[in-house]
């Protein structure tokens, strides 16, 4: 059984811009890709550079949400999976986007 998130899990997650692009792009593979693939992919959407991105994911926000179970992250490999709890966070993406 997995943990749920608590508020203030969500809202540290969600505080971080990258970390909102990482999850939205996440919610729309649903399934595991590679950093560099993700990278790639917010890089593209958001106008940033794929390297620099990829640098943050590997030493900053992967190991994060992996800590919380946001992702299943093997660094080994360079894959991340998403777990359910990307899921979860997803109400919220529609919340912010109606703002």
């Amino acid at each position: 059984m997995e943990r749920q998130l608590t508020c203030d899990e969500i809202f540290d997650v969600l505080g971080n811009r990258q970390r909102r692009h990482v999850l939205s792009a996440l919610l729309k593979y649903d399934e595991a890709t590679t950093v560099s693939e993700l990278a790639e992919t917010t890089g593209s959407e958001n106008g940033g550079n794929p390297e620099r991105i990829e640098i943050s994911l590997i030493h900053s926000h992967l190991p994060r949400l992996e800590g919380i179970g946001i992702v299943e992250y093997d660094p080994e490999t360079g894959m991340v999976e998403p777990t359910t709890a990307v899921t979860d966070l997803e109400p919220f993406f529609e919340l912010v986007e109606s703002w």
